[in-house]
């Protein structure tokens, strides 16, 4: 018989998505007397049946409500219907789980994603009532949770300058909390000032956001809205560990416990077979990919192909304090597509060869024919533009290094397989993941730092930084260099640094760490 029961929004972005399945197939698992009902838009509800078909779980303890049109076409044009149909329905489903009207108990937990949460939060307090719990879910590290959502009130500081009309000069709200994100340092302008990432990493305001997806001004509605959610929740969960964020998950733990937050860092989400060591298993079923690998693992050998993607998003949200929604460009260095050409360049140009694949997916993504077709002559690398599995080819033995945004998936889906990365940040949280994980003696890849574009470029305080132009010419030599030191020292360091990452993963997550704070949300 449930007592206990838990109530979760998903923002209908799979990457916020996939690690809470199997967050909660782990806490069914730890509380039989727990219950989870997730609610989603339809849109994404058949591909999460799909994964929850492949774990194992008890199927009774779980409900997926799906709300909205099922048949509503995934669009630019339709963003905006979607996220109003998600909101209504979490919150008419809510209504009647607080009143009685479902078998189950009433929820006694709202696990609300900070994308979209914060829309909702402030009704769904008032349905649940003193005595419920908020906690906010948070797809990325802790690091970078507490800096985006908790370091700072940008509406707040917003609301302050526009309540001055000498440091309003003439702009609306809007513009200015535009303005406060773009600057994100707690002022409405870069000033040089310096960042402390948790765990006492430095960098420069300028450095927090990049570029390559445009000006980080359109993120600000997703970021009000989840410092709104971060404000009224009780605390937060995260998919990440000590033994990945070693500096930064002490100093969340004390910083929260502070401010009287729960804090439940859970551990990287995968499902259990994922956690396997890279074999030479079936790889992916892409043939033409297939026959590519097989082709590069006979003439280099064993983890000798660079794998790089910059995501595979089709749609992404951004959430305005209005309740409305605004795009902005894929996860795609659309702002710098010369700088892509140069990598290109330096990459068939090689003496000693790095053969690659360039997974080329998404709305915003593309390449010019001319350069696929010189891509594909050369024998050295292959572009794929559709859909792949990427958790497959990196399982597959022949990948040695992944070039990737820094999304913090696809972080995780390397270091389980002990592969390092090389960092070209686009957007979002990526830059400080990036800053984070190239630096140390535990660092698990190489950032670049000539893809910079806009106000991202000039000095940075990371020690290994060159002069920072941004120049064709600079990315290439840095190309160059990166290229060759994969193999070297360095990149034989990395590497021993990503398998240790993956094998301490492997060793808690049964009865470790995150196995503990597992049980633990699962009681809370």
């Amino acid at each position: 018989m449930p007592t206990r029961h838990i109530l979760t929004i998903l923002s209908p972005a799979w990457g916020h998505v996939l690690p809470y399945i199997h967050l909660t197939t782990k806490l069914l698992a730890s509380d039989p007397e727990l219950v989870i009902t997730i609610v989603e838009h339809n849109v994404l509800v058949a591909k999460m049946l799909k994964e929850f078909s492949l774990c194992s779980y008890d199927t009774s303890r779980l409900k997926i409500e799906g709300v909205g049109d099922k048949d509503l076409p995934t669009s630019l044009a339709t963003v905006e219907q979607s996220m109003k149909e998600l909101t209504a329905g979490w919150l008419d489903l809510l209504a009647k789980a607080v009143s009685g009207q479902t078998t189950w108990p009433k929820p006694h937990t709202l696990h609300m994603d900070f994308n979209g949460g914060g829309l909702v939060v402030k009704e769904s307090m008032s349905l649940l009532g003193p005595d419920g719990k908020i906690l906010l879910w948070c797809s990325t590290g802790v690091a970078a949770c507490m800096i985006h959502f908790s370091e700072f009130n940008h509406a707040k500081t917003a609301r302050e300058i526009y309540a001055d009309e000498n440091k309003r000069a003439g702009r609306s709200l809007d513009d200015i909390i535009g303005d406060v994100c773009c600057a994100s340092n707690g002022s409405d302008k870069l000033d040089g000032r310096i960042l402390e990432i948790a765990g006492g990493i430095k960098i420069y305001d300028h450095e927090h956001m990049a570029q390559g997806a445009g000006s980080p001004r359109a993120w600000a509605a997703l970021l009000t809205a989840g410092q709104e959610l971060a404000q009224l929740a009780d605390g937060f969960f995260c998919p990440t560990s000590g033994s990945l964020e070693s500096a930064a998950a002490p100093h969340a733990r004390a910083y929260y416990k502070q401010r009287g937050k729960e804090l439940f860092l859970v551990g990287p989400q995968m499902r259990d077979d994922e956690w396997e060591a890279p074999s030479a298993g079936p790889g992916p079923s892409d043939e033409r990919l297939k026959t590519f690998l097989g082709e590069a693992l006979k003439n280099y050998g064993p983890k000798s192909v660079l794998y790089i993607s910059f995501g595979c998003v089709k749609v992404l949200l951004i959430l305005f304090r209005n309740s409305q929604i605004r795009f902005s460009s894929m996860f795609f260095p659309v702002e710098t597509p010369h700088l892509v050409e140069v990598m290109i360049e330096v990459l068939l140009s090689l003496e000693s060869v790095v053969p690659f694949v360039f997974v080329v997916a998404g709305v915003m993504a593309s390449l010019p024919n001319t350069t696929v077709d010189r891509i594909h002559a050369s024998g050295r690398g292959i572009v794929c533009t559709d859909w792949v599995d990427q958790k497959a080819i990196l399982k597959s033995g022949t990948v040695g290094w992944f070039l990737t945004h820094g999304g913090y998936n696809s972080l995780i889906e390397a270091l389980s397989q002990g592969i390092p990365l090389i960092f070209w940040p686009i957007g979002a949280e990526q830059a400080l993941n990036a800053a984070m994980f190239s630096t140390g003696p535990r660092a698990i890849g190489i950032e670049l730092f000539q893809i910079r574009t806009g106000t991202q470029l000039g000095p940075s305080l990371r020690p290994e930084a060159p002069k920072i132009t941004g120049t064709a010419e600079d990315a290439k030599t840095e190309f160059q260099h990166v290229f060759k030191d994969i193999k070297r020292t360095r990149g034989e360091t990395l590497r021993q640094n990503a398998i240790h990452i993956g094998d301490l993963w492997r060793e808690e997550r049964l009865d470790g760490e995150p196995a503990q704070e597992i049980a633990r949300l699962a009681r809370f």
